[in-house]
């Protein structure tokens, strides 16, 4: 099974590579696992994620608590018509349907960041949520038993 993890994310803006630190040593947990590290979704990822037999997408979110971890599975949907850039994954799973008639079984995995600002560092919340949220992100693989969707 190719599975496909989009780590989003930057590494200059404290948290906001918490999806990145997500994806290293995310083979160990979820083995064959092939990483593509963006800062943003664009419709040019529809092809690949069309050819994996299932998609993570791992980021951070400002949303809940510092270090808070959600995982959820992800149904397809139509891209907004004035796309210019960065999709939700949802639309890019739908992307992915409509233009290669493959959209695999998907789920995001979040952790909860503190600190955006520019810097290096991760807030310690986000640095101990990591191995919770790899293990997180191979429950989800586990669950990717839906078989693909193609359209006819």
């Amino acid at each position: 099974m190719k599975i496909l993890a989009l780590a989003l994310g930057t590494t200059l803006r404290g948290d906001d590579g918490a999806g990145l630190a997500l994806a290293e040593g995310l083979d160990a947990v979820v083995p064959g696992v092939e990483v593509l590290e963006i800062q943003e979704l664009l419709p040019d990822h529809a092809e690949v994620v069309s050819r994996a037999d299932g998609v993570l997408f791992l980021d951070a979110s400002v949303a809940g608590t510092p270090g808070e971890i959600r995982a959820a599975r992800l149904l397809p949907r139509t891209a907004r018509a004035a796309v210019i850039h960065a999709l939700m994954p949802e639309e890019l799973l739908g992307l992915a349907r409509a233009l290669f008639g493959r959209c695999p079984p998907a789920a995001l995995v979040t952790i909860g960041g503190k600190e955006f600002s520019f810097g290096d560092a991760l807030s310690p919340e986000v640095e101990a949520a990591l191995p919770l949220a790899r293990e997180r992100a191979r429950e989800m693989v586990e669950g990717f038993t839906t078989p693909t969707s193609e359209v006819g």
